[in-house]
């Protein structure tokens, strides 16, 4: 009998299908683990508490959960969109009862797609389009692309709304995205919101949309408006090198990509792909390595004015498993963060991973203003340095005869 191998891009165990995708974020956590951890972790399980029921009720699975967000699968676009009107509706009357420092505000991002189930997790451009339209919603607010709107328009008792198209990232097709409104709200999109999608949303370049709108606004709402739009701040640039295996298991070598997914969903960081890291590899003269090793990554880091660099170690001694984390500064050399987990059996490494990447994207998210302001000032020297550089040529180079 001849035997039949998966299909091409599969593997055994995969399975290929269409599912509405929902991504959540709590609005404000970083900041309030930084301020209260203690209250943070509880409305987080509040938070998780409200919320898991509603799936259960529109036919929705839990995929997992990413520090304080949340992934679900849904095998329709209108169960997807009807949860999370329920999930908004639910937490705007919690948020009633109680005073306004233990508000529990989410957005959502929602996309239909073709996805791939393996191992109780789910991946593909579905996951990821869902995950980059989510910081694109209001607090309190759901996003959804024109392919989940063309499935529920007419169906729902809301209005939705247009904002625009999004050049998302590592998406190479433009994604048309709605707001999903509240019963009874008018229709139509508020002139601010429409800046601020249009800042934050990933774009090309927006030099002639940038004149209209400070016409625009400058006309209708004033300056400050403007000001408060375009104050929105870029994400932070993010190297992460292989991990280091002295498991002697050549299965764990894969480990920094299961690490990169969770810090990719965050809107506030820019994992550098692995195409990106080649190329500034292969203009620095290194050639394609198959590895990244920290030696490399520092290189990368150091070239693209990139001032987070995440290292993994994992080791095993007899059946215990040690992960461990360290981020570093590499222009001052500094350690910005080390993490560590263990687990018996190597079952239990996924979880291990899951958790050291929640624990990772929430402590870099906290850090990212100061950051930012590394990254400018870097820029700003060399910027210095190459002015300098080319004076010094036009001095030293001789007068025409």
């Amino acid at each position: 009998m001849q035997k039949f191998e998966p299909p091409f891009g599969l593997f055994k165990g995969e399975q290929r299908k269409l599912a509405a995708i929902m991504f959540t974020d709590m609005v404000g956590y970083s900041m309030m683990t930084q301020k209260n951890e203690k209250l943070a972790l509880e409305l987080l399980e509040e938070h998780r508490r409200i919320l898991r029921p509603l799936f259960t009720r529109h036919e929705g699975m839990e995929i997992k959960t990413i520090g304080d967000a949340f992934l679900v699968s849904f095998e329709s676009a209108l169960d997807a969109v009807s949860c999370a009107i329920d999930m908004q509706k639910t937490l705007a009357e919690y948020n009633a009862a109680f005073p306004e420092t233990v508000k529990i505000e989410i957005r959502i991002g929602i996309h239909l797609g073709d996805v791939v189930h393996r191992g109780g997790d789910v991946y593909g451009d579905g996951v990821n389009i869902a995950a980059r339209i989510e910081p694109l919603a209001e607090p309190g607010g759901i996003c959804v692309t024109e392919d989940v709107y063309r499935q529920v328009q007419n169906k729902l008792d809301v209005p939705m709304m247009r904002l625009g198209q999004g050049d998302l990232k590592h998406i190479d097709i433009p994604v048309g995205i709605y707001k999903v409104g509240k019963a009874g709200e008018v229709q139509g999109v508020p002139l601010l919101q429409q800046i601020k999608f249009f800042f934050v949303r990933p774009s090309r370049p927006r030099t002639l949309l940038f004149q209209l709108v400070l016409l625009i606004t400058g006309l209708s709402v004033g300056i400050p408006m403007l000001w408060q739009a375009i104050s929105l701040k870029p994400p932070v640039q993010v190297v992460v090198a292989d991990f280091v295996n002295e498991t002697g298991n050549k299965r764990l070598e894969a480990l920094a990509g299961q690490l990169i997914t969770p810090l990719e969903q965050s809107p506030q960081l820019n994992v550098m792909t692995r195409a990106r890291m080649y190329e500034v590899l292969q203009s620095l003269g290194k050639g394609r390595s198959a590895r990244v090793s920290e030696s490399l990554a520092r290189q990368i880091c150091k070239e693209t004015n990139t001032h987070v660099l995440v290292m993994g170690f994992i080791r095993r001694f007899d059946t215990v498993y040690i992960i461990d984390l360290k981020v570093l500064e590499p222009f001052k050399e500094e350690y910005l963060l080390t993490l560590e987990a263990e687990g018996d059996g190597l079952k239990e490494v996924p979880q291990l991973i899951n958790q050291l990447a929640a624990d990772l994207r929430s402590n870099l998210e906290g850090q990212v203003p100061g950051l930012r302001d590394a990254a400018r000032n870097t820029a700003r020297l060399l910027k210095r340095e190459v002015k300098q550089a080319l004076r010094d040529s036009l001095n030293a180079a001789p007068l025409p005869q």
